[in-house]
Order: structure tokens, then sequence, then C-alpha cells
């Protein structure tokens, strides 16, 4: 591991401005609150507990004592795992062994830029060992581009430490055929998934993603980490069949359909545990052929037996809204939000009101946009940004009780006008847009935004 590189942001944000519709999605499941857990107007009704520790290495020792300090303050583990269960533990290789040598990493190893951690993997394995599983009766799950990617990255390792299994999901062994998950009545798109038949034969799925964004989802976490759960050569498309394309684009845009691919994919086999590896990570896609992929150090872990919920706060580490209606990809256009698909259907929540924040990292997260306990909004405003200070991006939400001209411009302290972010006619709603500052230094900034007749400045610093 390069030693000398800065750490980044806890907030490394997009690459570019993007502009996003943050109205939320009713949904009946369960009670709104605005504002942080530990925080805001109101007395919070928690449904579920996220963990949070801050670590900056991947040490064995250190990572099985934060893992375990995690499990420790959701309330322990043993309710999802029993001696007799049999674990399957969900990786992401994604891109396979191809990507290692990319310039683009670092002088990072993949593991610590773009894959789950083979540390992680092995505490979490240990752990659930300490609780009385088997080894034996735990199987490192994961859809392999190449056998390389597990065998040479410390993978293999792992499991024969743990006297663990390994199945590639990507394949009917070591069965004779494929088994189908139905995916219910709550379907959005599909009825049902053909998987190799250990995603029935576990009783508890525990999903190690690394946290980074997503260039079509905009984020990835635990769901996310699913569409490596079905076979690559069952959902190729003809013109698409470098990747499951089918859960990508078939039946409409990827915007769209891709995340309702994620959310059936999750009611056809739901988690039963999360574990997200925030420590080193990225931004700006899931690999480095994302031509807006970037190297991101957030040194966090998160844990959570919702893996909405848990999901929910590694997105607002990324700056995103688990609520809203939409989220921002890398190239600043809109995609549905899966996490509030799968609200919707009661599968978890990703109101942050509802999710208590625990663990010794617990006050990581201070920055969430700002509150929405409506759809149309009352009247014109620009929130505080957030984060802020901040770099190298920051977020600006407004909202318009009426369609109208917007022009929302940043200027420096002198009045002179350092960018236009928003300058055009936009939708009745709320909106979030993103700010990545290029050739200016530190200080105290201004932005402000016009509407009609309205006008209001905020001011924000930039730290370089």
């Amino acid at each position: 591991m390069k030693q000398s590189e800065p750490k980044v942001s806890r907030r490394v944000f997009l690459s570019r401005v993007g502009i996003s519709s943050a109205g939320l999605l009713l949904a009946p499941t369960f009670a709104r609150h605005s504002g942080l857990a530990f925080g805001g107007p109101k007395e919070p009704s928690f449904v579920t507990k996220v963990g949070v520790t801050e670590a900056t290495t991947y040490d064995r020792t250190v990572i099985k004592q934060k893992v375990q300090h995690l499990f420790e303050s959701i309330g322990g583990i043993q309710d999802i795992v029993k001696t007799d269960d049999k674990v399957g533990i969900k990786i992401n290789l994604t891109g396979g062994s191809g990507s290692a040598s990319s310039s683009k990493l670092g002088g990072y190893s993949i593991t610590e830029s773009m894959w789950t951690h083979p540390e992680v993997v092995r505490a979490v394995g240990e752990l659930m060992i300490d609780c009385g599983v088997s080894g034996s009766d735990i199987t490192i799950l994961e859809a392999l581009w190449d056998t390389s990617s597990y065998f040479n990255f410390g993978y293999l390792t792992v499991q024969q430490s743990l006297g663990a299994g390994m199945v590639n999901l990507n394949a009917k062994a070591p069965y004779a055929a494929y088994v189908t998950r139905s995916v219910g009545a709550k379907k959005y798109y599909y009825d049902s998934f053909s998987v190799n038949q250990i995603l029935s034969d576990i009783n508890v799925l525990v999903s190690i993603p690394k946290m980074k964004e997503h260039y079509e989802a905009a984020v990835t976490g635990s769901v996310k980490n699913l569409v490596g759960m079905v076979p690559k050569d069952l959902y190729v498309l003809p013109a698409d069949n470098g990747r499951r394309g089918a859960l990508h684009g078939q039946g409409g845009p990827s915007s769209t359909h891709l995340p309702r691919s994620i959310a059936d994919l999750f009611m056809a086999r739901p988690i039963h545990l999360a574990v997200i590896d925030g420590i080193m990570n990225a931004r700006g896609g899931e690999g480095v052929w994302n031509n807006t992929f970037q190297l991101a150090q957030d040194h966090v872990l998160l844990a959570g037996k919702d893996p909405v919920a848990t999901d929910s706060v590694s997105a607002i580490l990324m700056g995103h809204d688990p609520a809203a209606a939409t989220l921002t990809k890398p190239d600043g256009q809109q995609c549905d939000n899966h996490l509030a698909l799968l609200y919707q259907q009661g599968m978890g929540t990703n109101q942050i009101g509802e999710i208590e924040l625990v663990g010794d990292g617990a006050h990581l997260v201070t920055s969430v946009p700002g509150p929405a306990e409506f759809q149309t909004p009352a009247g014109f405003d620009l929130y505080p940004n957030f984060p802020n200070p901040f770099n190298p991006s920051t977020t600006f939400r407004f909202t318009l009780p009426v369609d109208a001209a917007v022009r929302i411009t940043v200027y420096a302290p002198n009045g002179q006008e350092v960018d236009s972010l928003i300058d055009g006619w936009m939708p009745q709603g709320v909106h979030e847009v993103r700010w990545t500052p290029g050739g200016i230094a530190s200080g105290v900034y201004l932005c402000t935004m016009r509407a009609g007749d309205f006008r209001e400045s905020i001011k924000m610093i930039y730290q370089k």
C-alpha cells in the first residue's frame, strides 16, 4: 500500500456538477422523521441500528476489532447466525483481475480501491465462527470474471483459513442445475431469477460490498452487490454481452430499469447482514473503466441488519440523499433510487430519522440533505450547502413552489463571478446541484440563487 498519499475527504462527491430531483416518495410502512437520528427537530422513532466505526488500515487485528465493535454496537449477531446455520458471504470483485494494474488505482491495490478487502471478509467469517457457526458451513460467494481475481489476491487464503467453501455464482457447480428464486407479489419487473442452488441452501446471507458510487445506479452497497448473484450468461443481451445487460436495460432505460432489477433481486434473495468496506474506496463509478472513477478514503466500516438502512448511511457519506426519489449518477444524469423503491415495498428504511447511528464512528455522519417533509414546496428556498467546509465538492438543495427560471451563481468575496451552476427553466419541486470547483483558492465564497423576485445567498468555505 502506498503511504505517501494524503487522506481524501470523507465526503468526496462526484467529479462534476450534477442536478437531481430530491422529492421524497411517500410510503406507509414507516413514520417519517426529519434530521439525523441523533438530533433534529423531532424525537426519533428508531426502527433499526446501523453501526459506524472509523478505520484507517487493513491490519488484520485492527479490522477484526473494528468489525466486532460494529456487531456489538448493533446488538450482536446471535439473532442472525446460530450454530447449525449455513452462511453465505457475498463479496464483490467487479471487473476481474485485468483492472488490477490500472494507473487509475494510483499505486493502491485493487483490494483497497475497488474490491471487498479480504481482511474484512476474514473478520466477518471469524466472528461468525466465534458465534458457533462451523467454518465448513460458511461459503464465500461471487460471480467471478476470472479465477485469478479470487486465487491471487488473498481470498483463497482467507477461505482456507476459515475452513470455508467457495461457489462461483456464474456457474451451476457444485450442483447439477440452477434453481429459481421467486421475487413475489411486490415485484417491479422480474417474476423470478435463475441462480446457483447455494443461494437456496444457505439460510443466512451476508453482503460485504466496497463503498463506491456506481456509474448507472449512483451508489453501490450491500443491495447493489446482489447484481452479481445471477449467472452472467443467463442475463446477457446480444448487444450488451459484456455484463448482465438484461438487468441494466431489458424493458427500459437503465436509469429506471436497473434500480428495479436491483430491488427485485433483493426481494428474491434478502440479505440478513450488511457490512460495508469504506476504509479505502472510490467515487465516480464502480471501476476504472468509468471515465469519472476516482479514489477515495472514507476511513469507515458500516454494519447493519437492515441492508437498506445500512446502504442509506453509506449513501449519505458519499453525499447522496437516500430518501430522494432519484439519485445523481457520476455523469450528472438521474436514475431512480433503488433504496426508495425497496422502502416503498416495506423491505427496509431509507429514512434517516428511523435509523439509530451507533458505534464509535457515529459522529462521522454529520451531513445529510436538509429537511424535506413535503412533496410540493411551500416557497422558494436555498438551503445551506453540505458538507461545509468542503473539498473537493459540495451540494446545494433548493426548492421551487412553481416552475421558474432559476439562476444559481458562485461569487468570490470581491464580487467576481466564479461559476454559473444553473441558468434556465426548472420544474416545481426540490432539487440539488453539486459543485466541484477548479482552479480557485481556498476561502469563503457566496452561492446566490435568483428565481423571479426571490434572491438568497449562502456562505461556504472551500478548503484545499
